[in-house]
């Protein structure tokens, strides 16, 4: 007589890697023994295992499963894929890893959450795929990202429809479908999630009016809600590339658009030193395009369609000296007080560092000292502004080369997938020294690191960033004189004051308007 087959109690509570694996995990603390034996890593428990002191908003995140947590095919091996490398990456060196395991905590909880990291995978594959020589055709994680996309907004309108346990929770799930959208290349789609997210934390309240609140909010609503530091970058990031076929960018010319948060006397992480920087720099960018906006809407005989035209703008910055003063004496005021609240933090906690969170200083540094740069500079002398800091972009351009020779990247590969984050990191600031900086040189250098390692870093494709990069240096470079590799080298009429372009990442091409003084091209570039 046959022997009956041992009957198997499935148990739901055991680690992360051990319900991916399908194996009975023996539930050691902090890390189950199945695992290390193993030499793998053990990615902690479900929410439900919290203990009973966690504060009651995180406690909401804690339904049992009580159905397969994959139910197609491939969905177990794309959220592998998410848990091992697209969720360490996707926030950046600036964050405690604990949000990273906050948020594959959440994909066991909330459908909408587990479904976009799927489809964030998904995508993750496709570009490492598409930079990996070796790579596989990418149409298929393509496809299905969409699909799971598509399951994850069926889901987010079942969660809008109920009453929102976890605030928590939202703010992720915004995060991470406006993320889906970044990442292909819709900016209008990802700031819908955006606005939803800022409109249900009570943040953005009067936004959508064209009005500025009277209350600017503090350090503590980040503090309340982690994600909102990144969502709010992330907003900056799509303003920059919003209507970018438009001559004219809505999102620049709505008056309180923006945030303004007071630095505290010492910053409590990296993190919040980075949001607050990153804030700074959305207003300067936000109040100089104001002021030419306004500068030329109030020209008389100016009509509709030359509030628009780049061309105009270095007459209209020449003609606001008074108002860039003012706002540049604000900057550097609110600017000095960020560094007073950073020194005071890196010189408590510094000894405290980890490597990577050395390397995030840096990078906070780079920027920092690139925002006083800019608010240094005489922009009523227009395209001719950066020529006095030749030296300062070299600098800039030095610290970022001494961060990439210390965390190198390692060659794309299966195991080590190239760089795919939200966070601002190198490719902004190289963009920044690539085209505003004439001395032949530092240009080029940057240049030369642009299109050395393909990255992904929020709104920042490295691989379309470096092509524009370089088509509008090699147009400048056309009328440099001979013998003359200063900034003095290239000619004011050979300069660009402004450039457009319609980017279309799915195509790999991008529509290019580039203005100079006399003459506005029109090219179409692929790459």
């Amino acid at each position: 007589m046959a022997k009956k087959p041992k009957k198997c109690t499935r148990v739901r509570t055991g680690c992360y890697t051990c319900k991916i694996r399908h194996v009975k995990c023996d539930e050691a603390r902090p890390a189950c023994v199945r695992c290390t034996s193993t030499g793998r890593k053990c990615d902690g428990y479900p929410l439900e295992l919290l203990k009973v002191g966690e504060p009651k908003e995180r406690r909401t995140l804690q339904p049992a499963l009580a159905v397969p947590l994959f139910t197609k095919a491939g969905e177990s091996i794309s959220f592998d894929y998410f848990r091992r490398h697209t969720a360490a990456q996707l926030l950046g060196c600036f964050h405690a890893s604990s949000k990273d395991l906050l948020i594959l905590q959440m994909c066991y909880a909330e459908p909408v959450i587990r479904y976009a990291a799927i489809s964030l995978a998904d995508l993750h594959r496709s570009f490492a795929n598409s930079v990996n020589p070796k790579g596989q055709s990418s149409s298929n994680t393509q496809h299905s990202a969409l699909v799971h996309y598509a399951s994850a907004l069926t889901h987010m309108k079942s969660l809008l429809c109920s009453k929102i346990q976890s605030m928590d929770t939202f703010l992720t799930a915004c995060l991470l479908l406006s993320s889906i959208e970044i990442f292909q290349g819709r900016y209008q789609a990802a700031d819908v999630h955006l606005r939803c997210a800022f409109h249900m934390s009570e943040i953005a309240k009067g936004t959508d009016r064209g009005a500025a609140t009277q209350d600017s909010p503090n350090t503590s609503i980040i503090s309340k809600y982690p994600m909102i530091g990144t969502l709010m970058r992330m907003r900056f990031q799509c303003d920059l590339f919003l209507d970018v076929a438009s001559t004219t960018p809505g999102a620049l010319i709505k008056p309180g658009q923006h945030f303004s948060i007071a630095p505290p006397d010492i910053f409590t992480s990296l993190g919040e030193a980075q949001d607050i920087l990153f804030n700074q720099i959305d207003r300067f960018f936000r109040l100089i395009n104001q002021i030419a906006l306004a500068k030329i809407a109030t020209t008389p005989g100016v009509t509709s369609c030359d509030v628009g035209d780049r061309r105009k703008y270095p007459g209209a910055m020449a003609g606001s000296e008074v108002f860039l003063r003012e706002m540049q004496t604000e900057g550097v005021s609110g600017l000095d007080q960020w560094d007073r609240a950073y020194q005071a933090f890196r010189s408590r906690y510094a000894h405290t560092f980890s490597t990577p969170e050395q390397h995030a200083a840096t990078l906070v540094e780079i920027y920092r000292d690139a925002l006083r740069m800019l608010l240094q500079m005489d922009h009523s002398q227009g395209a001719l502004a950066h020529d006095p800091f030749e030296r300062g972009f070299g600098l800039l351009l030095s610290r970022l080369q001494l961060l990439l020779d210390e965390s190198p990247q390692p060659a794309c590969t299966a195991e080590a997938p190239p760089v795919f984050t939200l966070e601002i990191g190198i490719v902004p600031i190289l963009y920044f020294i690539a085209t505003n900086c004439r001395n032949y040189g530092t240009r080029h250098a940057a240049l030369a690191i642009l299109a050395a390692a393909p990255r992904r870093e929020g709104t920042w494709d490295g691989s379309i960033i470096y092509t524009i990069a370089q088509r509008s240096v090699a147009l400048e470079e056309e009328g440099r004189l001979d013998g003359d590799q200063s900034a003095r080298g290239i000619p004011p009429s050979s300069r660009l004051i402004g450039m457009e372009a319609g980017i279309d990442p799915v195509k790999q091409s991008a529509f290019l308007v580039l203005h100079q003084l006399e003459h506005t091209r029109r090219e179409k570039i692929k790459w």
